[in-house]
Order: structure tokens, then C-alpha cells, then sequence
């Protein structure tokens, strides 16, 4: 497990690597995050056989004509490229997330990015059925599709999943008062080796121990706190606490009496919870009466 306290700057302009494949040869891609002054515009040059995806952690951007927010974000395939401006009031503060390159990507028939925003509630046990990004309609020469916040309503009226308990009978197995919404996967955006999610914890939840044989996870507290269990220990984590999981790690999250907390989470290696692999300790898991 990697700890990184205050993960995300609160000068800018600032920018932190904060998982590096560099130094970290056995990992299965990199973190980085960026603050920018309002009114500062940078380029976002993804790799041309590597996908990634920005999301915005506070503040406002604009990306070809689109404002975004906290929550939102874009996925690039490999071979998309694009700008984004700090909106005047704040400086505006972006997580990029991009698995390693294998020999075998190639450039995506999608030559621009994709919002963010699944189009419907996937257990995290059930298998997915991977989406090809060519099968998707391209928008408009120049123009970039609008991310909206998981959960919020589409042009259609149909709502980005929300993965809940909906009773003892269908919790999922290690969890309680857990609710995730999956951001990016296969089956939302095309992905192949990465996920983005975003879960929240009422007050007195949490994920038992638990891990993911087959990718990486990393966990950034976006509000809220508890802490992060490990086979030994419970490390605590505040707002803006990141913790970095490599594949085949025990480790599960406690969050606080006094509120709920909010996370932004994924997997690097992995396009979905399925390919991740999902084991939970036998002994963490309560019986049913």
C-alpha cells in the first residue's frame, strides 16, 4: 500500500505525479494531478496508444466549448487530444489517470474524447459486456461530448447507474451503506485497461477486506474520512488523502460516525470490476441469518 497525504495540491499552478510507472516499474499505470490558475489553458496530449481519463476535483474547466465540474471528466482513447481552460473564480484542480501501454494497443477509431457517464447499474460481481468505441455515434467534427456527474440525468432523461443495497438480501458481499457509480469502464466508455468510479460511505459503512488479483486500485478521499484497513493495520484518511493498492492486496476502507464520506476510485490494468478480479477475505464476510 502507497500512502500519499494531500494528494492533491492547493497552490497553483502546481503539478504532482503522484503514482509514477518510472520509479514504479511494477505497477500498472500512473496518477498525476494538476492545478491551474483561472484562465490558464493546457494542452492534454495522451499517449497515441495509451487511453487515460481527466476528471475534475474542484473548480471549473472548459474543453472545446463545454464547461465541467467536480465529478465530471473526460476518457481519451489513444490518439485523442484536446485543450482545457480554468474557468475564472477558482483555481481548478484535475486528476488524469493512464494504464501502461501493452504491445498490443492500438490507436482507438475514436479520434476525440468521451464523456464520462454509464449508461446503466452493473453489480460488481456481474460480468459486462464490453462496448466497442466504433459502434458509438462521433459527434460533430470539432466538438467534444458533454461529461455529466454520474447519477444526473442524460438528454434522454435516463440517469447514470447508481450500484446500491437495496437490502440484506442483495447487499453486495463485504459491504455495507456502499454505493458506487461507475464512471468509466468497457461497458460505458470502451476502456481497455482502466477504470474510474466514484462511491459514497454513509456514516458507519464500509468495504471489508477484500482485493483485486488481476489490477491496481488507487482511493482518493474526496470528502469526509475513516481508514484504510490492511491485513495489520487501520491507516486514517482525511479529505484529499490518496491510497495506492498494487493487484493481489488485501485492503478495504471504515469510514467515520460523523458523516458520510465520497471517494473517487479505480483500477489500472483492469477494464471493469470483473477483469479486476473482486475476492473478498472469507473471513470478513458476516453470515446471514
Amino acid at each position: 500500500m502507497i500512502l500519499v497525504p494531500a494528494a492533491v495540491p492547493r497552490t497553483a499552478p502546481a503539478f504532482r505525479r503522484l503514482i509514477d510507472p518510472f520509479h514504479l516499474p511494477s505497477v500498472h499505470g500512473g496518477l498525476t494531478v494538476e492545478t491551474l490558475p483561472p484562465g490558464v489553458r493546457v494542452e492534454q496530449h495522451p499517449s497515441r496508444v495509451a487511453e487515460s481519463v481527466t476528471v475534475v476535483l474542484s473548480g471549473r474547466i472548459r474543453s472545446a466549448g463545454r464547461v465541467l465540474g467536480p465529478g465530471e471528466g473526460l476518457y481519451h482513447p489513444p490518439g485523442s487530444s484536446c485543450g482545457i481552460t480554468a474557468l475564472p473564480g477558482a483555481p481548478a484542480a484535475v486528476l488524469t489517470v493512464r494504464p501502461r501501454a501493452v504491445a498490443d494497443d492500438r490507436p482507438a477509431p475514436l479520434p476525440y474524447p468521451v464523456p464520462l457517464g454509464p449508461p446503466r447499474s452493473t453489480a460488481p460481481d456481474a460480468p459486462t459486456a464490453p462496448a466497442t468505441p466504433a459502434a458509438r455515434t462521433a459527434p460533430a467534427a470539432g466538438t467534444v461530448p458533454a461529461a455529466r456527474r454520474a447519477g444526473e440525468a442524460g438528454p434522454s432523461g435516463e440517469a447514470g447507474p447508481v450500484l446500491r443495497e437495496p437490502g440484506a438480501a442483495g447487499r453486495i458481499a463485504g459491504s455495507a451503506g456502499m454505493e458506487v457509480r461507475w464512471l468509466a469502464t468497457a461497458d460505458t466508455v470502451g476502456a481497455r485497461r482502466l477504470t474510474v468510479a466514484a462511491s459514497t460511505f454513509a456514516a458507519g459503512g464500509g468495504h471489508d477486506l477484500h482485493r483485486h488479483p488481476h489490477a491496481d486500485e488507487f482511493f482518493l478521499v474526496m470528502s469526509g474520512g475513516g481508514g484504510h484497513l490492511t491485513e495489520t493495520a487501520e491507516v486514517p484518511l482525511r479529505a484529499g488523502d490518496l491510497v495506492f493498492v498494487p493487484a493481489g492486496e488485501w485492503h478495504g476502507f471504515r469510514t467515520g460516525p460523523a458523516g458520510p464520506t465520497a471517494a473517487l476510485y479505480g483500477y489500472l490494468g483492469a477494464s471493469s470490476l470483473t477483469g479486476a478480479g473482486y475476492q473478498v477475505r472469507p473471513a470478513d464476510v458476516p453470515e446471514v441469518a
